[in-house]
């Protein structure tokens, strides 16, 4: 969970007036929180604001949305999410606002030392220790195993993984850490803490594996005007340049969930 507290930070006057800072609560999946991070600092400067960001694996964060009752907006990883959490609450969700299109990548470690060339059936190959995220709980594991079932490789790769990983953190650090050889992960995630130093991206040769990022207003936020604010915020220039550099790009205009 990710805590930014905004404000007047004068302390000068050792005995401030109490005022009311107002507060977003924000669920967002692995695959964005960065820039969504990013883009929330900025925010809480110019708006004087409260911004909580809680970032996990979409059954998790959909489960804390249902038993919290205070959620302003949801950032799922792709699209599919919101399908997901109108199964829990069909009416929550709100105005919704496409951010970008992140796309899959093969992640190997620093060099590429085995010479994968990119081409998913090559995973049918028993000579790679392959790690892939569970598709039971997170976006990242759901469309990998789309990409694979596209391939009819789904059951023979799964037959020869190491291991399932929950999100993309602890599969770039298995390939980090040498526990596995390939892994499939959003490219968002290849840019932020550090991983850039800590593994290599491969680009799928054979296929574009897709996947469009929205973010919704939820029915249950107590600040829907300031919801909206950062909703816009998330459509300015600047955020759309911050996502740009995660490798999240903007393919299309005015679209909403």
């Amino acid at each position: 969970m990710l805590n930014i507290a905004c404000g007047n930070n004068n302390k000068t006057d050792k005995n401030p007036p109490q005022t009311f800072i107002p507060e977003l609560i924000i669920y967002c999946e692995n695959g964005v929180v960065t820039p969504i991070y990013e883009i929330s600092l900025l925010f809480e400067k110019k708006y004087r604001c409260k911004v909580t960001i809680h970032n996990g694996t979409v059954r998790n964060l959909i489960s804390m949305i249902d038993m919290s009752g205070s959620a302003d907006l949801f950032i799922p990883d792709f699209n599919y999410g919101f399908s997901l959490l109108k199964q829990k609450q069909p009416k929550l969700i709100n105005d919704s606002l496409y951010l970008g299109t992140n796309k899959l990548v093969f992640v190997v470690p620093k060099g590429n030392p085995e010479g994968f060339d990119g081409n998913i059936e090559s995973l049918r190959q028993n000579k790679y220790a392959i790690i892939i995220a569970n598709p039971e709980t997170s976006l990242l594991g759901y469309k990998t195993k789309q990409a694979l079932e596209q391939k009819n490789i789904y059951t023979q790769v799964v037959n020869n993984i190491t291991t399932l990983s929950a999100d993309s953190r602890g599969l770039i650090q298995s390939i980090s850490d040498g526990n596995a050889t390939i892994g499939i992960d959003w490219v968002s995630s290849y840019f932020y803490n550090s991983n850039e130093k800590k593994v290599d991206t491969i680009y799928f040769t054979n296929q574009i594996t897709e996947a469009d990022i929205y973010a919704s207003v939820l029915s249950t936020s107590k600040n829907p005007g300031l919801a909206q604010t950062f909703l816009a915020v998330l459509s300015s220039p600047l955020a759309v340049k911050i996502l740009k550099d995660y490798g999240i790009e903007k393919k299309k205009k005015g679209l909403t969930q």
